[in-house]
């Protein structure tokens, strides 16, 4: 096992004042050294403060939280100002702090890497997190030894080896499962202060992100329908693209539909299109009463823009993909 040990600094915590509440934003600092970029995902020097979204998994809720991972590389991009930035950050948000503040100065914070796999095949980098505050613990102590002997300045350590306490709740959280994904409005709120283009916000999403912020966006309900059905962690929904992407569409969260599988279906053979008031467009030649009982019905939207449909998406899909059933041999 190899785990990445943070020590929390007043700084980057937003300097939080007697009154509990902090002076600016709340982030978590992360060294440059090889060794720990190497355990985050590649952030590039050529690309201004680039980006990626990671997935973290914290052991004292046990949701899977998204947060903004950011390179701030203004040194490398003709930034003017007396101390340019050449500094990696993690964002903290309300979802990855339990909805409060609570990383306090001093924590120490504990991250191990792992691959996890969902039904259709697809993988996924996450983070397991946990946090230590209390100082007496012998894993504290452990924790803090290390940090303070490590190589790397700046309240940083790396560690081969196996906290068994640590690895107790990651195999408990495993036998649960993870019921829950968390995506915080601040996180797309700086996908799309921090990266301008399209393709390079695009970038940061493959098939299994696309998925769980589809859903989150959608609410995990039938965007058509407004149902699912429901086990733990099981249901009857999908991300549907809207533009294919056999056809060149994007992993972009607002070209995407949480459909049930039977209406996925049925909007990738074109049995029915969104207009562009966001209603349900049936093809008259469809032979189901079920499907047209949602004809010129509107579909539920989300409450942030962010994964709201794209209308040349939608474009795409009503001139392409509607009626592709008529011109099939096969379905």
């Amino acid at each position: 096992m190899k785990y990445y040990l943070k020590k929390c600094g007043f700084q980057e915590l937003g300097s939080v004042g007697s009154d509990g509440k902090g002076n600016r934003g709340r982030y978590l600092l992360t060294s440059l050294n090889t060794e720990v970029s190497s355990f985050f995902p590649p952030l590039s020097v050529a690309q201004k403060n680039d980006s990626a979204l990671l997935a973290i998994i914290p052991l004292y809720t046990g949701e899977k939280v998204y947060c903004n991972y950011v390179y701030h590389n203004d040194k490398f991009h003709g930034s003017t100002v007396n101390h340019p930035r050449n500094e990696c950050r993690i964002y903290l948000n309300k979802s990855l702090e339990d909805n409060q503040i609570l990383f306090k100065t001093g924590d120490i914070l504990i991250f191990r890497k792992d691959v996890i796999e969902d039904q259709e095949g697809e993988i996924q980098t996450i983070y397991y997190l946990d946090r230590l505050a209390d100082t007496e613990s012998m894993l504290y102590k452990a924790c803090n030894g290390l940090i303070e002997k490590s190589d790397i300045n700046g309240g940083y350590a790396m560690y081969e080896g196996a906290f068994s306490e640590y690895e107790e709740k990651v195999a408990k959280q495993k036998d649960i499962g993870q019921s829950k994904v968390a995506i915080d409005k601040t996180v797309t709120n700086k996908v799309t202060q921090d990266n301008n283009s399209i393709n390079v916000v695009a970038g940061l999403f493959n098939a299994y992100t696309f998925r769980d912020f589809v859903m989150v966006g959608y609410e995990n309900v039938c965007a058509v329908t407004r149902t699912v059905i429901r086990y733990n962690a099981f249901t009857n929904l999908e991300a549907a693209h809207i533009m294919p992407r056999s056809h060149g569409g994007l992993f972009l969260p607002s070209n995407g539909l949480a459909l049930t599988r039977d209406f996925h279906w049925a909007f990738d053979k074109g049995f029915f299109t969104i207009d562009d008031d966001m209603r349900v467009k049936v093809h008259d030649k469809v032979q189901s009463t079920y499907l047209h009982s949602f004809d010129k019905k509107e579909i539920y939207l989300p409450n942030d823009s962010f994964f709201v449909p794209d209308v040349a998406n939608l474009h795409y899909h009503q001139e392409n993909v509607y009626g592709l059933f008529l011109t099939t041999g096969r379905l």
